[in-house]
């Protein structure tokens, strides 16, 4: 619901916060389920998937990833977003 709106900055903002400030985003696979963005930090690849209201690191994910995603999150959508993770089932 959220994510599928995130715009190509929007994610590699959230990207910067979650991996390193000067990460470039390498691809971004839109697909039916949540996006898939592979990024480049520091000469290394590193592919992430981002759901509503977390994210999936395969190569890299620091401790307090989940925390700082949904600070983003809460930042690009506003209280609805913390309304909504609330008030999910």
């Amino acid at each position: 619901m959220y994510v599928k709106r995130l715009k190509d900055d929007e994610i590699l903002q959230i990207m910067r916060v979650i991996s390193d400030p000067d990460c470039e985003i390498v691809s971004i696979f839109r697909k039916v389920t949540d996006p898939e963005v592979v990024i480049n930090s520091q000469d290394m690849e590193e592919r992430y998937v981002l759901h509503d209201y977390d994210i999936e690191g395969f190569d890299y994910l620091p401790d307090d990833s989940t925390r700082m995603y949904r600070k983003e999150m809460l930042r690009i959508f506003g209280e609805k977003y913390a309304a909504d993770y609330m008030l999910r089932r």
